[in-house]
């Protein structure tokens, strides 16, 4: 198939998605109205369209902290493809509960961690989380680690208590995990991680400000030492365990900074490179989170724990989309089919301009499979991106694995259309 015709059905099909959401979505609809924009003829058509990340994190404070949860329903109805607003709130005491009782209406709200200082939250369906399951398992069969219940499965990041990722752990322990694999310990009864991580974005706010009191920031310095001895006790629990199978397979699920620290406890416990020697695998996303390792992290990881390259699936994601951009050997993320990429200026407005093959700007995406929100998204990414073939002997686009963000440079994140949707958010939410 030629580079025109892929262009041509890519078009094609975001035009249709952007008919069907229209009447679905709010906020996109009232977008569309005040761009004058009836259908998709070019790929720069939907640029205006486009979501800033920070829009689902638009909501006011106040509906969390006052617990107006009628008022967020509508909140995020606006973003929604399926309506909101018919849940019942009643009786609901914070943020948990109001998670809890969206899902029990069918949307599977997720949230981002709120490490900036606000989470934000995405209405997702049983369709998204049934095609980033399906996705998952693609990449990794992709990546040489097919399903198959022959492994020990070790999550090693914390229990949050969160559906999706309860039901993400479970599909890889079903589709990979041997009879007699590895107890997962789990953490019972938890019903606090929005409430907390909410909470802990409060605090860092006011300590900012210079408003936050002592005992509220005692509380929420207890509650994190609490999470970090039950991340501990589970590590343990995975390292005294590893050591016992050493020489059996171990599939790895994990982010990086408890990966090593997990590698820290085994060295602890008395092994060293070589110790460990089954042919392990290892999936990992989500980069350092703001953790400072050292520059050989991952060749650390990979021989404490007998992992190669090529039993490695990394990739290269976030929260608003469902399908992944897995890393090939020669260490680049390739953008798949039903995710069409686009590289933005830095105020996200327009086409970054293209030199010798290559275009760096701000990460902009359409994932084809979202069900339950409109799905265009322009990041807090800065990426380089190379449209021609891969060294890896793949064509199409590829995306080099020096990511920053925008926020993290003297450039700060700011997205020209973000302050105009986000009024269009408010307004659904006064109505």
């Amino acid at each position: 198939m030629s580079k025109t015709t892929n262009q041509r059905d890519s078009i094609e099909a975001l035009d249709a998605r952007f008919q069907q959401r229209r009447k679905q979505v709010p906020v996109l609809d009232r977008r569309a109205e005040a761009e004058g924009i009836k259908t998709i003829r070019a790929r720069e058509d939907i640029i205006p369209l486009l979501f800033p990340h920070t829009t689902y994190k638009s909501y006011p404070e106040s509906l969390i902290a006052k617990g107006r949860w009628a008022q967020l329903n509508r909140w995020l109805d606006s973003l929604s493809t399926y309506r909101v607003t018919d849940v019942d709130v009643s009786g609901v005491e914070d943020i948990d509960g109001w998670i809890e009782r969206l899902e029990s209406a069918g949307h599977l709200v997720s949230s981002s961690s709120g490490t900036s200082g606000k989470s934000s939250f995405l209405n997702k369906t049983r369709r998204d989380r049934e095609a980033s399951q399906q996705n998952q398992l693609a990449c990794l069969a992709e990546a040489g680690i097919p399903a198959a219940r022959t492994w020990h499965v070790i999550p090693v990041g914390p229990e949050t208590g969160l559906s999706a990722h309860n039901a993400s752990r479970e599909m890889l322990i079903a589709a990979y995990a041997r009879p007699d694999a590895i107890p997962v310990p789990r953490t019972q009864g938890r019903k606090d991680h929005y409430r907390y991580t909410t909470r802990l974005a409060a605090i860092r706010k006011a300590m900012a400000d210079g408003t936050a009191e002592p005992d509220e920031i005692a509380e929420v310095e207890a509650a994190g030492a609490q999470r970090q001895r039950e991340t501990e006790e589970r590590l343990h629990h995975f390292a005294e365990h590893i050591l016992k199978r050493r020489g059996e397979r171990i599939f790895f699920n994990s982010m990086v900074a408890p990966l090593f620290r997990l590698c820290e406890i085994l060295k602890e416990s008395g092994a060293s490179e070589g110790y460990i020697t089954g042919e392990n695998a290892l999936m990992t996303a989500g980069g350092l989170k703001g953790n400072a390792l050292p520059p050989d992290y991952q060749t650390q990881i990979y021989r404490m724990l007998n992992i190669t390259p090529a039993r490695h699936l990394q990739y290269y994601s976030m929260q608003e989309l469902n399908l992944r951009n897995p890393k090939c050997l020669e260490g680049r993320y390739h953008v798949p089919e039903g995710l069409v990429l686009f590289v933005l200026d830095k105020d996200g407005e327009s086409p970054a301009p293209e030199s010798d093959g290559q275009v760096e700007g701000r990460a902009a995406f359409f994932d084809l499979t979202i069900d339950g929100r409109w799905g265009g998204t322009i990041s807090g990414d800065k990426i380089l991106v190379d449209l021609r073939a891969c060294p890896c002997g793949r064509p199409g686009q590829t995306i080099f694995p020096e990511i920053t963000r925008y926020a993290d440079l003297r450039d700060d994140d700011k997205i020209t259309c973000a302050g105009t949707i986000d009024a269009y958010v408010r307004g659904f939410v006064a109505e």
